[in-house]
């Protein structure tokens, strides 16, 4: 889990580092303050649709890995008893 927490840091730095740079290349570079408003506008788009695909592969890594851990515990619930019986029926 530690490695999935890395992940998501990395992903939000990264997504943090877009955000900063992109809001520092606009109001730095000159332009008439329509043009300005206009690529804040897009920029704002483009990265609100960029959360939200990120947002989704981590809701979908999250998914798999539920399910990944459910198999693997049912999977051991299932040879407990087996090992049980074994042990107990090995000893009598």
């Amino acid at each position: 889990m530690s490695e999935r927490d890395d992940d998501m840091l990395f992903l939000a730095g990264l997504f943090l580092g877009a955000v900063v740079g992109a809001a520092a290349a606009v109001f730095l570079t000159p332009q008439s303050g329509h043009d300005v408003r206009e690529q804040v506008a897009e920029r704002g788009i483009e990265l609100k649709n960029r959360a939200e695909d990120a947002v989704q592969r981590a809701q979908q890594v999250a998914t798999d890995t539920v399910a990944k851990v459910q198999t693997a515990a049912q999977e051991l619930i299932k040879q407990q008893p087996g090992d049980d019986q074994l042990s107990n029926g090995g000893g009598s």
